[in-house]
């Protein structure tokens, strides 16, 4: 242990010898270090915090209806450019920041302090942005941070409305253009088509092909001509077969066409109008519906009649019986055959479906032999048509896609006018600290008169080494490495005693006093503070 401490023992006596110099070195260092602390300015940090939701409603909304811009980056671009030198100048000069000391970039050099001084924290995440500030004036940290989210806040996200505009004079002008455009393609189809009249306008298919299809349509038709025709005579021949009357039976007629006896003359007149009636409504049924009014006319009279021969037959029945009258006896009259009426209503249908297929073939005809007669120049008109409806189709495209972009623009306009795509809330309004950042000055002060004491320890020390002294045989031994032969010790007078205790009193009181000047500097700096504030 003695081993260990002995190179302690051997320094400590020759840095006590060399104490006045560590003392003074000590009080320079504090005279210099205090004029640096009184120079120096405590630092205040302000602070704030801004939201912006950009998760509103309308947004879903609006969607595929208007342009959705992307709000989070618009508003961190915002965030970034929001340091950017023409907002710190403004910042500068409405703050009266610039110190002036005659020079002319003292706003740059301004500028320049507050680009290092001010931290601007994105966390695009969450939304969040942050801005701090520190300065030695915590009134002027105040202001410019308050100066900073005001300017975040109003400026949000204001030139999408200047851009909107600008896109909407450029949407404007390109559909006016365009409409131009279309007019004219329009008015060249127009003029083509007045002076070919006759031509289709079937550009997408080729002439030989249209050929072909008239010409196969022509020979179809055609064909169902010959079969309807055929249809038809069928038809006719099964008519000729058939009588257009019929024989029946009847208890009201004797066999040469006279009354049957006991059937009285009225009855036999009413049989007889009503066979006529049910003759005039078969013609009828076969050439009109049962909607159609003579067909309604004759059911109503064929129907007042039958009821007129009931009558008539109960009137006969009351009337006393002759007894010299035979009973009746039956005989036949003719009636129209209703086969015979068939057949005729589907020879009418079969004559109007062949008068059809023939207009169709006589049709046909005429526009097979237009195309063949145009053989020589429709290939070009189908050139000249397929040129101007490209044309005519872009612009039409073109003219579409722009009219629709436009009124997507305007809607985008008007969505951006009536409402907000982002909200800004603060989150932790600006506020300054009351205590100023490390160091401050009384922490300073203690620290400068620790490292004064510490220099003055190491003045010390290095002076002991650079001109050494000993105070043991031991020591000197140790260090010159030879054999020491003897020691006269020395005896101090009362007034060498005296004289030494006077300078260890100096010595404590030099060192004390230094420590008492940082002690009440601080506790002077820590009030001058607080009144400050």
């Amino acid at each position: 242990m003695n081993d260990l401490l002995r190179p302690l023992f051997n320094l400590l006596p020759g840095m006590w010898d060399r104490r006045w110099v560590g003392l003074l070195t000590a009080w320079v260092i504090m005279v210099l270090g205090g004029v640096g602390v009184a120079l120096f300015h405590e630092r205040y940090m302000a602070s704030a915090r801004v939201y912006v939701d950009t998760q509103t409603l309308l947004k879903p909304l609006m969607q595929g209806l208007t342009v959705q811009p992307n709000i989070d980056d618009q508003v961190a671009m915002v965030a970034r450019t929001l340091l950017a030198r023409p907002n710190l100048e403004q910042l500068v000069r409405e703050k009266h920041l610039a110190i002036d000391d005659g020079k002319p970039d003292a706003v740059n050099r301004t500028v320049d302090q507050l680009l290092k001084n001010i931290k601007l924290n994105i966390n695009a995440r969450e939304n969040l942005y942050s801005v701090t500030y520190v300065n030695s004036d915590p009134k002027v940290a105040l202001g410019v941070v308050t100066d900073l989210v005001n300017m975040f806040l109003t400026s949000g996200i204001g030139g999408k409305q200047q851009d909107t505009e600008q896109a909407l004079k450029f949407l404007d002008a390109q559909v006016a253009d365009y409409g131009r455009k279309l007019s004219a393609a329009e008015q060249k189809l127009k003029d083509f088509k007045t002076q070919h009249p006759g031509y289709s306008g079937v550009a997408n298919i080729d002439y030989y092909t249209r050929v072909n299809q008239a010409s196969d349509q022509l020979s179809q038709l055609q064909g169902q001509l010959s079969a309807a025709i055929a249809a038809r005579n069928a038809i006719s021949g099964q008519m000729r077969g058939e009588s257009p009357t019929i024989s029946v039976t009847s208890p009201y007629m004797a066999a040469a066409g006279t009354a049957a006896p006991g059937v009285p003359p009225a009855v036999l007149d009413v049989e007889q109008r009503i066979q006529a009636q049910r003759a005039k409504l078969d013609d009828l049924l076969q050439r009109y519906t049962n909607d159609y009014p003579d067909v309604i006319s004759a059911r109503q009279t064929l129907a007042r009649l039958e009821a007129e021969k009931r009558a008539r037959l109960k009137a006969a029945a009351e009337q006393p019986a002759h007894t010299n009258e035979p009973a009746f006896t039956s005989n036949t009259i003719s009636a129209a055959n209703p086969a015979y009426q068939q057949l005729r209503v589907q020879v009418a249908q079969a004559d109007a479906n062949v008068a059809s297929l023939q207009a169709q073939v006589g049709e046909a005809q005429s526009r097979l032999s237009q195309l063949r007669s145009q053989a020589g120049q429709m290939p070009e008109l189908d050139q000249q048509y397929a040129e101007l409806m490209r044309g005519y189709d872009v612009i039409r495209k073109s003219y579409d896609d722009l009219a629709a972009r436009r009124q997507s623009a305007g809607l985008t306009q008007s969505v951006d006018a009536s409402s907000q795509l982002a909200v800004f809330r603060v989150v932790d309004p600006p506020r300054v600290e009351h205590r100023p950042l490390f160091p401050s000055k009384p922490v300073l002060i203690a620290m400068l008169v620790f490292f004064a004491l510490a220099c003055g320890g190491v003045a010390s020390f290095v002076v002991s080494q650079v001109m050494p002294t000993f105070h043991s045989p031991r020591h000197l031994r140790e260090s010159i490495d030879r054999p020491v032969l003897g020691s006269i010790s020395m005896l101090n007078s009362p007034d060498i005693l005296a004289q030494d205790k006077r300078g260890n009193v100096n010595l404590a009181l030099g060192v004390g006093g230094l420590v008492l000047i940082g002690l009440l500097w601080a506790i002077w700096a820590h009030f001058a503070r607080q009144a400050g504030v």
